[in-house]
């Protein structure tokens, strides 16, 4: 398992099929969305709730990306249908298991907090597509810091379990980058 301070260099995957890492996306803060897996129904509607507030995050001085463990059909679904933010692909979860995200317990699969968490995202656009083996993946959402460092961690602890984006706004402060808007 690779050290903390190894995250910008752990192997990762566009939806083309090309490499990359964390360490080559810019910025002094990245946001990183941990997918169950991306035909995830609750997963794909807060995947377009961080796309639809990019330009704030820029504002904030952060990037965001969200890394699934598979499926790459499924995120290119996604950015053919609108989504513009980077969906990135760990088969081997190496950087979800370096920043300590784990598995959601299987009584966690079957909550009813989960289930209505599910439940609400159906009208919203996305649509559920097969399910994977990454099911079992607990939600997350982690910041980084520039040196690709975890400074801000949540994990969701059932299905659709994630931060509100004020949440997250409000981790990575008030600080805005220089010639921000306001």
């Amino acid at each position: 398992m690779p050290m903390v301070n190894d995250l910008a260099s752990i192997p990762l995957l566009t939806t083309a099929g090309t490499s990359t890492t964390l360490g080559v996306i810019p910025g002094e803060r990245l946001v990183v969305q941990f997918v169950r897996y991306y035909g995830c129904l609750p997963c794909q509607v807060y995947i377009g709730q961080l796309d639809a507030a990019r330009d704030r995050f820029h504002d904030l001085g952060a990037e965001v990306v969200v890394v699934g463990g598979s499926a790459d059909y499924q995120a290119r679904w996604l950015t053919d249908g609108g989504i513009t933010i980077p969906l990135l692909l760990d088969a081997d979860h190496e950087l979800r298991t370096a920043v300590g995200l784990s598995r959601l317990r299987w009584y966690r699969l079957a909550s009813p907090r989960g289930a209505r968490n599910y439940l609400r995202s159906f009208g919203s656009g996305f649509r559920p597509m097969r399910i994977t083996s990454d099911t079992v993946r607990s939600p997350g959402v982690v910041i980084l810091d520039a040196q690709r460092r975890p400074v801000w961690t949540y994990e969701g602890t059932v299905i659709g379990d994630y931060p509100p984006v004020g949440d997250i706004f409000e981790a990575l402060g008030s600080r805005r980058k220089p010639g921000a808007r306001t």
